[in-house]
């Protein structure tokens, strides 16, 4: 049996709220798809293993 991994996107990563809710998610264990309009600007102060698009 396959098991796909699940991820929850965050749209607004990079503000305020978005940047709190990333950090929960992660700490949770979740995977996390962050989006936001500029990923080399936002990408600097990334989380590790959250993907940015």
């Amino acid at each position: 049996m396959t098991f796909l991994k699940e991820y929850v996107i965050v749209s607004g990563a990079s503000g305020f709220i978005g940047k709190h809710l990333l950090e929960a998610l992660k700490k949770s264990g979740i995977s996390v798809v962050a989006i936001t309009r500029d990923v080399i600007k936002n990408n600097s102060n990334a989380l590790a293993n959250v993907r940015w698009c």
